[in-house]
């Protein structure tokens, strides 16, 4: 079954909003993911993943269509600028939108412009793949500095004072300024095992347990309280060789 792209439409004109649904609609491939009057609703659902090309207005109240693009231009979403005022297409490249439509949209235009989106995003679905599956990024969001890292380098996370602090197999470390258990799910790493009340372990990295200890493969030694320590030793019990 061909895979259906889902299209977010902003528009705070309504007829215009269900022009492009129609549109849509009948061509194969595509697929309407929302369709709002609101650019900051707008903004939300195409944050939350209900949308996988975008097409917006430019002027709008509240939030404009240019700036709704900037919010945007880290996401991978692709952004179609659809409006009355031609003379805003050059602008529309200056937030990398991919394509102008003129309002109202000419079904040919319309077609070849979600064509176009629609190769963006083949030609980088295998690579985002790969990043899901094996890359994490932490840092600012402004992008002054951002770290990238795979799951399976991590080591062991301490928490102290609301920060955790994260320590990888290279000597490096980040800091995630979220209570424990909200780091923790942060990592995306299933083989974190907490085994202290300040600490989490990644149980692929223990080397030796001991009465009050883990030490992993890199030498360092992560206390075990008595909370956690027997469902610690549960995991590697099964294990054992006698």
């Amino acid at each position: 079954m061909e895979q259906q792209y889902k299209i977010g439409l902003i528009d705070d004109e309504e007829h215009v909003l269900e022009l492009l649904a129609v549109e849509i609609s009948m061509l194969p491939g595509f697929e309407v993911g929302f369709a709002t009057v609101d650019p900051l609703v707008g903004l939300e659902y195409a944050r939350d993943g209900m949308a996988d090309i975008l097409i917006t207005d430019i002027l709008m109240p509240e939030l404009g269509g240019l700036e709704l693009s900037r919010k945007l231009i880290d996401s991978g979403i692709p952004v179609i600028i659809c409006s009355g005022h031609s003379k805003y297409a050059l602008s529309g490249y200056k937030v990398d939108a991919l394509g102008f439509l003129t309002k109202p949209p000419e079904s040919v235009e319309l077609a070849e412009v979600l064509e176009k989106a629609k190769k963006k995003l083949d030609s980088l679905y295998w690579v985002r793949k790969e990043m899901e599956d094996n890359y994490n990024v932490v840092g600012d969001k402004l992008g002054y500095r951002q770290q990238v890292y795979k799951p399976s380098e991590i080591l062991y996370m301490e928490q102290l004072n609301k920060k955790s602090t994260v320590k990888l197999e290279d000597g490096s470390e980040f800091v995630l300024t979220s209570p424990f258990l909200e780091s923790l799910k942060k990592l995306r790493n299933r083989y974190m095992v907490r085994v202290h009340q300040s600490y989490a372990v990644n149980i692929l990295k223990v080397k030796n347990l001991y009465p009050e200890e883990c030490e992993l493969v890199s030498g360092d030694r992560i206390a075990m309280s008595r909370s956690y320590k027997e469902d610690v030793r549960r995991i590697f019990e099964n294990r054992r060789i006698n």
